[in-house]
């Protein structure tokens, strides 16, 4: 009889993650629990072990498996660039119930990657350190195992451990979406629904950009939400409006002056808005950015080049056809507060009939 290890997933002993680790480092076939179902664990480059496992679940060789990670930044590594609504997906779905299939990165194959919820199989794959190949513990085309019980009942004595961490959250299978495809194409919904994941994909997150994300980028961000708000209702599910630095002032609220010109000029009160600084995984994400300054957008090309052809400069949208920047008020006096106030809701009036 296969040897079965319960782990309690809300008091995990270390010693049985390390039991299962050995074994799936010595080539072994290890039944581990995710959110969804039960699925079999090997080491995704140990060529024999992924054979074995081709031969008990009697899977077809032009199948492959999906790889598993605990890390969702390292799947940035293993992937070409995604369109942007491919990482908002993984923003909101993962950690959880869903696989991804787009192209390898360098490569124009496939590529399944899942990154799960479970705190059980997320310890394992952390002690690992190293992705695994981890289909679902069952006959190819039969029913799922949704527990231990089950996994053992199919699979007693073919393969080498059972990890028991009690029963499924969801007891249905991940949602499978391929990315390869425009927009891109469910090959099967589980937990996910369609609906799910196109409440994403039609909100489209729009991206303001300045040096500290202090003044102007806030200043942007909040004016087009109230116009919005206000004028275009029937849009405000389409978009997803956020502001970013260039520099590092993490967590630091919008200044003195623009906080007052909001207020006493928009009637809107920004005290919440706290500075944070652009990174890559944000600019991946979005499908369209406005930019204060040129110097600006050479920042964010140099963090993602493919980024270019969605960067603007917001004076582009200016009715007087101006070529200068939108300067930075830091330091400057009141006045110029409002001479980058009235700039910048020029642009954005012009901007949102664009949008609209």
């Amino acid at each position: 009889m296969t040897k079965r290890i319960f782990i309690d997933p809300n008091n995990i002993d270390y010693s049985f993650i390390r039991e299962a680790v050995e074994l799936i480092l010595k080539g072994k076939i290890v039944a581990l629990p995710t959110e969804t179902v039960y699925g079999l664990g090997v080491a995704y480059n140990d060529r024999a072990a992924i054979q074995r496992l081709y031969k008990i679940k009697r899977r077809p060789k032009d199948k492959p498996f999906t790889l598993c990670l605990a890390d969702i930044e390292k799947t940035t590594d293993l992937f070409s660039i995604l369109p942007p609504f491919g990482y908002r997906i993984l923003e909101k779905f993962w950690p959880g119930p869903l696989t991804v299939i787009a192209y390898a990165r360098g490569s124009e194959d496939k590529i399944g990657i899942r990154v799960s919820s479970h705190s059980v199989l997320n310890a394992i794959l952390k002690e690992l350190n190293t992705p695994i190949y981890l289909p679902s513990a069952n006959i190819s085309g039969e029913k799922d195992a949704v527990s231990a019980q089950e996994v053992e009942n199919v699979f007693d004595q073919a393969i080498d451990l059972i990890i028991d961490a009690g029963p499924v959250q969801f007891s249905k299978p991940s949602t499978v979406v391929d990315l390869t495809y425009h927009p891109f194409k469910m090959l099967r919904e589980g937990v996910i629904s369609l609906k799910d994941l196109m409440l994403v994909f039609f909100k489209k997150r729009i991206l303001f950009v300045c040096t500290g994300n202090t003044c102007r980028s806030p200043m942007a961000e909040y004016i087009l939400k109230k116009i919005i708000e206000q004028r275009f209702p029937y849009i405000l599910e389409r978009y997803e409006i956020i502001s970013r630095g260039i520099i590092s002032l993490e967590d630091t609220p919008a200044n003195f002056e623009t906080l007052k010109i909001l207020e006493e000029k928009e009637d809107i009160d920004a005290s919440s808005h706290r500075s944070k600084k652009i990174d890559r995984k944000t600019v991946l994400s979005s499908d369209l950015i406005f930019v204060m300054e040129e110097t600006h957008k050479d920042y964010i090309t140099s963090l993602e080049p493919t980024a270019e052809n969605r960067i603007f400069p917001l004076k582009k949208f200016l009715s007087t056809d101006s070529q200068e920047d939108i300067v930075d008020p830091i330091g400057k006096s009141y006045e110029v507060y409002e001479e980058v106030h009235c700039l910048i809701k020029d642009a954005i009036l012009e901007l949102i009939d664009w949008l609209s």
